[in-house]
């Protein structure tokens, strides 16, 4: 399988190892972090022809280079959990001679976690240079990887951001897209309808756009009251980060168990206000959301009541 890091001078331009080390060692912790964080973050497609493309220019030799960053830091990253450990007839053995001596966890941790995060950094900014300027990567606007969030309201990370902190990470934004559907379908549809939905997401006058800004800001909300009760991010009062297994004995603290029940509630009861906000708003321009005030009209005459739902208006 061919790999975008494709040597070791690539591996030692961009992290320290031994002068004497060997491209067959790594070899297969690059192919594992390619296949791993790279693809899974811009698409098959794109890593295939940035791979392929020999003489790479502007914006994407740009972005090559911070993709081969990020494979050999996260391929060090896997590198270090067994690079002491050899296998053999005679089973598992640790590496260890007299003019040295394996190091220390707490050496390994933070080496680890300067890794994890300094690979992360180099795909967080390669897709900011992807999203900005999206023509120069056509292969990768093509793909689910691209469009899975067009169909949402927040479609980039900078607007969840504006609403709450997630250190504007892109892989962060990525693993809440889930909850954010969820919270969509959820909440929105029934809400709005169909026709509206489409309306605001494809807004092009300042009503609609407005429509959309508001929109953002209730999902957000309501994504957060989600994520807080099921627990598989981490939660503290400077904002929202992926829990991540990658470093071996990392322990991070964020709210307690009552805090998360209270962020929750909080955020639960901002998206409300948020969405009563966009009724409203709704209701002051039929004449742009002439669908949604003919939905509205339909519900006077004939007013269905859902006792189970969260939210009422």
């Amino acid at each position: 399988m061919a790999t975008l890091v494709k040597s070791i001078q690539t591996v030692q331009k961009h992290a320290t190892v031994s002068y004497n080390a060997s491209w067959n060692v790594f070899e297969p912790y690059i192919k594992q972090a390619e296949r791993k964080h790279l693809k899974p973050a811009i698409s098959r497609e794109l890593l295939s022809a940035l791979i392929a493309e020999e003489t790479p220019e502007g914006l994407r030799a740009d972005v090559i280079e911070l993709l081969e960053e990020a494979a050999v830091k996260l391929a060090l990253l896997a590198y270090s959990k067994t690079a002491i450990i050899s296998i053999g007839d005679s089973g598992l053995m640790i590496s260890q001679s007299q003019n040295s001596k394996p190091a220390e966890w707490w050496q390994v941790r933070d080496l680890q976690r300067e890794l994890f995060k300094s690979g992360s950094d180099a795909i967080d900014e390669a897709l900011e240079i992807m999203e900005s300027s999206e023509t120069d990567f056509e292969e990768w606007v093509n793909t689910e990887s691209y469009t899975k969030f067009k169909e949402l309201f927040t479609r980039q990370t900078k607007d969840f951001q504006r609403w709450f902190n997630i250190n504007n990470s892109r892989l962060t934004f990525q693993q809440l897209r889930p909850h954010l559907l969820k919270v969509e379908d959820k909440y929105f549809s029934a809400l709005l309808g169909n026709e509206t939905v489409f309306q605001i997401k494809g807004g092009i006058n300042p009503e609609e756009k407005k429509a959309l800004e508001i929109c953002q800001s209730a999902q957000v909300m309501l994504c957060l009251a989600e994520v807080a009760e099921e627990g598989l991010f981490l939660i503290d009062r400077s904002g929202l980060f992926v829990v991540s297994d990658e470093v071996q004995g990392e322990s991070k603290q964020g709210l307690s168990q009552r805090e998360r029940e209270n962020f929750s509630l909080k955020k639960q009861q901002d998206g409300n206000e948020y969405l009563r906000k966009l009724v409203n708003y709704l209701k002051d321009n039929p004449e742009v959301f002439v669908q949604y005030a003919l939905k509205a009209d339909t519900e006077k005459i004939n007013p269905v009541y859902n006792t189970k739902s969260t939210v009422s208006f």
